[in-house]
């Protein structure tokens, strides 16, 4: 995925550091619309770091070089399954929603986990994505399982 996938005039590419100024908004947007706004201030600083590691990726969606999309991701390694993917973010401005956007950014975050070594890619539904009653079965679609797993969480 060197130069990305393009769809028309749609290309997503995996960010570039030089593209945090467009991928910030969109983030940020992403974590008020979850209802996480504690969470906003510190993603700037994450991002950044999203942008450098590389053992993250983030993914930008243009649509005539105006940031329409983004995603996260992670890697980490686990005993169940060993190297495997976090689709930590996803994001589609609402004007671009229903157009396959979401799905472009999906598979070239799996494409990078693939080519990273990574077994499995997993996601995580906030409690207003499992409200949103298509999300479970819009992500079933794409290959994602449910797992029955909570997830739980501890500050340090």
């Amino acid at each position: 995925m060197a130069d990305g996938m393009k769809s028309g005039n749609l290309l997503i590419r995996q960010a570039a550091t030089a593209d945090f100024d467009r991928l910030l908004p969109l983030f940020e947007r992403f974590y008020r619309e979850e209802g996480f706004e504690a969470a906003v201030p510190g993603v700037a600083g994450n991002l950044r770091q999203i942008l450098q590691r590389e053992d993250t990726a983030a993914f930008i969606a243009l649509l005539d070089e105006r940031a329409v999309g983004a995603a996260a991701t992670s890697s980490s390694f686990g005993l169940e399954v060993g190297l495997y993917a976090e689709l930590e973010d996803l994001f589609v401005h609402p004007d671009w929603r229903g157009r396959g956007v979401a799905s472009m950014l999906v598979e070239a975050a799996a494409d990078w986990a693939r080519a990273n070594g990574c077994s499995d890619m997993e996601i995580v539904l906030t409690p207003h994505g499992q409200a949103d009653d298509k999300l479970a079965p819009w992500y079933k679609a794409r290959g994602f399982t449910d797992t029955g797993r909570v997830i739980y969480e501890r500050s340090l």
